[in-house]
């Protein structure tokens, strides 16, 4: 019950930020869990999986732009570290179960670092022109 509080009454101060960090979060575990399986069987069958690998990182920049339009405290600052934490988590889970490069799989994070950045930049952009 006292839990369910601190919540709520953290909502309604207006302290948002961790909300917004784990609904992050939890969206790009998601996000990067399907991009790494897809990356893995493309690297295992052949590029013709290509398309939906893009596909992805443009879903995956999609709340960085929302967010960056819809509130004025929210930063790169603030996103970095998620977006960070979000892919070490789903490598750590993939490590599990097959033997990948750390190396390698630090290279294909750079798609998502740029589509965030874009994102965050014309979220950021758009709020100007907001009425």
């Amino acid at each position: 019950m006292r839990y369910r509080e601190s919540i709520w009454g953290a909502w309604e101060s207006g302290d948002r930020k961790v909300f917004e960090c784990l609904g992050l979060f939890c969206f790009l575990v998601v996000t990067y869990a399907i991009y790494l399986a897809l990356h893995l069987r493309v690297v295992h069958a052949g590029p013709e999986q290509v398309e939906p690998l893009a596909k992805l990182c443009l879903i995956s920049a999609f709340p960085f732009a929302l967010l960056a339009y819809s509130d004025k405290a929210w930063s790169s600052h603030d996103a970095a570290p998620v977006c960070l934490a979000a892919w070490i988590a789903v490598c750590v889970g993939f490590s599990f179960h097959c033997r990948i490069c750390a190396l390698g799989l630090a290279v294909t994070f750079f798609p998502f670092i740029l589509c965030a950045l874009v994102a965050h930049g014309l979220g950021t952009l758009c709020r100007f022109f907001k009425p």
